[in-house]
Formats: C-alpha cells, structure tokens, sequence
C-alpha cells in the first residue's frame, strides 16, 4: 500500500514539474533547425504536389523524366544489377552536384529550393503514376522496393541542401559586404566539402540498397 501512494505521488510530482513548451524553445529550435525544417517541407510540399500532378501527366513526360526518377517501369525491370545500380546512382548523383554547385554560388539559394521541391515533385510523381496505373499493387511496389532508398537519398539531401544554404548565405553576404567576415570563407567550404562526400556515401548505400530490394522483390509483382 505504501509503494502504491508512493507511485502515485511521484507521478503526480512529475506531472506538475514536465517542463512545458515555451515561445523561447521554438525560438531555438526554428533557429536552429529552421533551415532542415524548410528544407524537409519543400520536400513534402513537392511529394503532395507530383501525388497530384500524377493523374494530369502524360507519357511523354514520364519517359523524359525517366533518368531521375523512375517512371518507366518497363525498362527498369528489364535492367540487370549493375544497370539499376547505376541507374539509381547516377540520379541521385545529379542532385547532389547541383546542390553542391549551388552551395558554392551565392546566388544559389532560390535554385535550391527550387531543386528539392523538384526532387519531391518527381518522387510524388512516380508514386503517383504507380496508383493510377497499377492501383494497390503499385503502391505496395512503391512502398516495398522505392521507398526505402528514396527515403535514405532524401535524408542525405536534406542534410546535404541545409549545409549548402548556410555557406551560400555567407558567400552571399561576403559578396555584398564591404567588411572580411570574422570567420574565414575557406574553413566553411572545407567542411561543406566534408560533408559532400558523408552525403555522397549515403547516396551510395541508397542506390546499394535500391539493387537489393529490386533484385529480391521486383519479379513479385507482375506488371
């Protein structure tokens, strides 16, 4: 009986003394996560635009966006190994060089954004064409065999975009300004360089991982 009021105090205690959220703790956390915030919702915000967009896209336009997103099944399923490794490698590649480029230009901000609603746009797209074209079986295709890698390139973009942000935004502000910044440009762009190859490696183990999933699962579903 005692252990039971005892239990029962201490959680009473706790309850009283959770530290609430306060406006200085989103204060923090937007300053210091703002930019992976924006970065992860441009994502998303393009992901539901393709979703919808899908419905209203023609074949044409699926082959032409074929090399950075997969929207022709029929040639992907046809590929080996070593083709779709490439295949899903060199797509993802593409996207890191431009945010790369980008983070290096002090222009480059709006492109990139531009460029991760466009890597949401083409990911919503083929998840999209999959359900009209092949309803639950192509989303299961999507969920099982896409959306692993998908989601790991993702991650390693949205970390990749926000270190690129920073570094555009003090060579930006270093263009226009008239005083040296206090920290030098050259440290920032060492590290930006640093974590382009952590951002290439995982980009690396998505597209392994994408071979993986295509080659154990892809043959299940008959298209």
């Amino acid at each position: 009986m005692k252990g039971v009021v005892f239990s029962l105090k201490k959680s009473d205690f706790a309850r009283r003394n959770r530290r609430k959220i306060t406006v200085s703790d989103l204060r923090y956390f937007f300053k210091r996560y703002g930019v992976m915030v924006m970065c992860v919702t441009l994502l998303f915000a393009g992901l539901i635009f393709g979703s919808a967009y899908a419905q209203n896209s023609t074949s044409s336009l699926l082959d032409s966006l074929d090399f950075l997103f997969t929207t022709n099944l029929d040639v992907r399923l046809s590929q080996n190994a070593a083709e779709t490794f490439c295949a899903c490698f060199a797509s993802d590649f593409i996207f890191l060089f431009v945010v790369f480029l980008l983070g290096l230009a002090p222009w480059g901000i709006p492109m990139l954004l531009f460029v991760l609603f466009f890597k949401g746009f083409g990911t919503g797209l083929t998840a999209g064409y999959l359900y009209m074209a092949h309803s639950l079986k192509g989303v299961g295709f999507y969920l099982i065999v896409l959306l692993p890698g998908t989601f790991l390139f993702c991650m390693a973009l949205s970390l990749f975009s926000t270190s690129a942000f920073y570094i555009s935004k003090r060579m930006f502000f270093y263009t226009i300004g008239r005083n040296v910044p206090a920290q030098p440009l050259r440290k920032g762009v060492i590290n930006f360089c640093s974590r382009s190859m952590s951002s290439l490696i995982m980009t690396f183990f998505s597209a392994l991982l994408d071979v993986v999933l295509w080659t154990l699962f892809a043959g299940v579903f008959n298209f």
